[in-house]
Formats: structure tokens, C-alpha cells, sequence
């Protein structure tokens, strides 16, 4: 097959790599794969083009990969909105001097304006357009406080997402409780495929010598984003109750940035933390490495409407492939640190409740944290590889191109 995957912030090597680790897993599979993403980088605020390209093309991992030039931006404000619609115009003005044809067309929900570009690109080349949910738009952006359902960008961009729906031949979901809102939007849940994040395990290298933080203050790792609605705040109040309660059992490392970073570090120092470090954000190869270094890794996420169509967090699936015990704090629809008995659950924005997990974990002893980390590790070696969800991925772009030539 001959596959074009568009994105605006994936990118190979950077924060959010979905469609690069798909991509690269496809043309694993013998398939040739080009993939349209911003040079400039959402999370870094970088720009890999100079000033005079409006776009590249090179090889990166056996996939072409055509990097778009978009204007900078800070925010959400309407610097973004800009950015948006210059990475619509890159990959329609782009896609006419790559001189081939795709079979198949792949455009994400966020940003939807780059769904919409995916679709138009599968009408001009008369090819099957795959719509991929990971975010539900502009819904999302309502629950989080960042759009009015007054607006009429949340009416522009609902009226995208509809038909969006209508145009695809295939759903492609992250989220495992999206069939309710397809069918509420007029369209048929029977299009859709869920096909969540996933991890390359291969440098996930295992840790024979690993002793589960025996007779040691046991090191309690984050490493993500900082955006609204993930609960770091949660995370610091529960280091505070525990430096105040005068246990000093943990030590906190909190890895990341994101629009609520600032927000973290006026809490850490207005509370004084001395069992709490908050880092810069790193690179994605240097997650296992760093992530050797926890013996509890913790996720959190706010008591937010965007998650009633589940949970697919990009950190679990690294979290699980790295062996160590999870403590998580949310409350969506499913939960698969409950569902691989990798961890500890605990209630949403709730500072007592997430110490209390953490003296679970604690108490637990070495020997059953590891074997908790070894359940993660096997759930993310036959639910989560990127081979197992590639085959999905393949087999579902197959379907969706033999269907299409079969009606046309």
C-alpha cells in the first residue's frame, strides 16, 4: 500500500509520535509511507526548516516525510489558529509536486482542520480517507475551558467533525467509548477500528538488577505534559502532605513542560517542597533510560468531561514497557492500570487519596512492586506493541481499500 499520514505535531523524534511510530511500523510491514507534519514543533516552539523553504522532503526511517513550513506560535491563542490553517495549506500546495499517488489517506482530529485537509486530498486522488480520533473535537476543547460552545469556532469546527465522520471509510479511534457520540452526530459507530497508542518496546531493555527500591526512599517519577487537564498539580499537594506529615519515605521527580508548568513551579515554591525536583521536558529516546531510575511511576489526569470517551495515555504505554509499579488518579471510563494489575487507582484530583496509594505501594514491599511492574510489561507486550497494533493498523487499511474500489 501506498500510504500518506498527516499530522501537525508528530513528529519523528519528538514529543507525540503516534503517526511517526505508526508510520515506521508500516513500511516495517513492506508498505510505503509518507507522513506531512510542521517543522515547527508544538512542544519545543523549534523550527527544523530555514527561512526561505516552504517545505522539505527526506527519508527518515524509510518513511518520506514531507516537513511543512507554519508560522510560530505560544498558547492557544490566535497564533495557533494561524498555524493551523498554514499546515493545511503546506500539505495541499506540497501533495502537487510529490508526483505519486497515495491508496489510502489518513488526517487526525486534532487539529481538525488537518482532518479536513486528509479528506480533501482523498477526493482529489479518488482514495479511501481514514479519519483518526485521538482527541474528541471541539468537544475536548470545551471541557477543558478552552473554547465556548457560544462560539461559532466551536460551530465550525463541530459542523468539520460531522462530516468528517460522513467522508471517512474507516474511524480510526484511540478512545474505546466513541460509538455513542459517532451515532449522536449522525454517523454510523460500525466505521470504527480502535486502534490505541502504542510502544515500541525495544528500548525498554530489561533491568535484571533491579531490586524493587529495597531498605531505600523510594523515587516517584512523572514524566509527561503539563496541559490542562494533566493533574500535576495533584501530584505536588500529595508531596506536600507527605513533607508536612514529616515521611520521608518518597522523593518526587517531576519531568515535563506544558502550559501549566509555571503554574507547578509557583506551587513547589510556595510550598517550600524539598522532596520534590521538577526538570525540563526530554527528548523520547531518553525516556527509558530515565524511567529506570523510578521505582513508582505516577500518572494523574483531572475529573474532566474530555475523558468520558476513555483513556489513552501515551505515558502508560511507556510507563507498563518500562516495569515499574503505576500509581493512577483519574476517574474515565476504563482504567488499564487496573485492568493489568500494574498498579494502584486512585480518585481524580484527590492529594489524600493519592498518598494513600502511595503507601499501598510502599508497603507492598520490593517483591511485589516488581511483580506488579512485570504485569505492566507483559500488558504492553500483548495489548500495547507497536506489532500487534500495526497488524491492526495494516489490516484495517486493507479493508478500507479493497471496500472503497469495491463501491466505486
Amino acid at each position: 500500500m501506498r500510504v500518506w499520514y498527516l499530522s501537525a505535531y508528530d513528529q519523528p523524534g519528538g514529543q507525540s509520535t503516534r503517526t511517526h511510530d505508526y508510520s515506521r511500523e508500516l513500511v516495517r510491514r513492506g508498505h510505503e509511507v509518507t507522513m506531512f507534519t510542521n517543522g515547527f514543533c508544538h512542544f519545543t516552539h523549534t523550527e527544523r526548516l530555514g527561512a526561505d523553504e516552504r517545505w522539505r522532503v527526506e527519508m527518515v526511517d524509510g518513511i518520506r516525510v514531507v516537513w511543512l513550513k507554519t508560522r510560530p506560535y505560544n498558547g492557544n491563542g490566535a497564533g495557533r489558529g494561524l498555524n493551523m490553517l498554514d499546515n493545511v495549506r503546506r500539505i495541499l500546495q506540497a501533495s502537487k509536486v510529490l508526483g505519486d499517488k497515495p491508496d489510502v489517506i489518513l488526517g487526525p482530529s486534532v487539529p481538525t482542520l488537518t482532518g479536513w485537509a486528509a479528506a480533501r486530498l482523498a477526493q482529489r486522488y479518488r482514495v479511501p480517507f481514514i479519519f483518526e480520533v485521538r482527541d474528541v473535537w471541539p468537544d475536548a476543547l470545551v471541557d477543558i475551558g478552552g473554547l465556548s460552545k457560544r462560539s461559532p469556532v466551536y460551530h465550525v469546527f463541530r459542523y468539520l467533525e460531522k462530516m468528517l465522520y460522513r467522508k471517512a471509510e474507516r474511524i480510526s479511534s484511540t478512545l474505546p467509548h466513541l460509538s455513542e457520540h459517532v451515532a449522536a452526530s449522525g454517523n454510523d459507530p460500525a466505521k470504527i477500528v480502535c486502534i490505541p497508542n502504542g510502544v515500541d518496546l525495544t528500548p525498554y531493555t530489561r533491568d535484571a538488577a533491579y531490586d524493587g527500591g529495597e531498605g531505600r526512599q523510594l523515587v516517584v517519577m512523572y514524566v509527561g505534559g503539563f496541559g490542562l487537564d494533566h493533574d500535576v498539580p495533584t501530584i505536588i499537594r500529595a508531596a506536600k502532605l507527605l513533607q508536612d506529615a514529616g515521611d520521608k519515605t518518597f522523593r518526587f521527580i517531576v519531568i515535563g513542560g506544558g502550559v501549566r508548568k509555571a503554574e507547578a513551579e509557583e506551587q513547589v515554591r510556595s510550598y517550600k517542597l524539598r522532596n520534590l525536583e521538577l526538570r525540563e521536558p526530554i527528548p523520547k529516546s531518553r525516556i527509558p533510560e530515565t524511567q529506570r531510575g523510578a521505582d513508582i511511576l505516577v500518572a494523574a489526569i483531572t475529573d474532566s468531561r474530555s475523558y468520558r470517551f476513555g483513556l489513552n495515555l501515551n505515558k502508560l504505554c511507556a510507563y507498563f514497557a518500562s516495569a515499574r509499579p503505576v500509581l493512577f488518579s483519574g476517574n474515565p471510563p476504563n482504567d488499564p492500570v487496573r485492568d493489568s494489575g500494574a498498579g494502584v487507582s486512585v480518585a481524580a484530583e484527590d492529594p489524600a487519596a493519592m498518598v494513600a496509594g502511595f503507601k499501598e505501594l510502599a508497603a507492598m514491599g520490593p517483591a511485589r512492586r516488581i511483580e506488579m511492574g512485570e504485569r505492566g510489561r507483559m500488558y504492553a507486550q500483548t495489548t500495547l506493541s507497536m506489532e500487534a497494533l500495526g497488524a491492526r493498523m495494516e489490516n484495517m487499511l486493507a479493508s478500507a481499500i479493497e471496500e472503497y474500489k469495491a463501491r466505486s
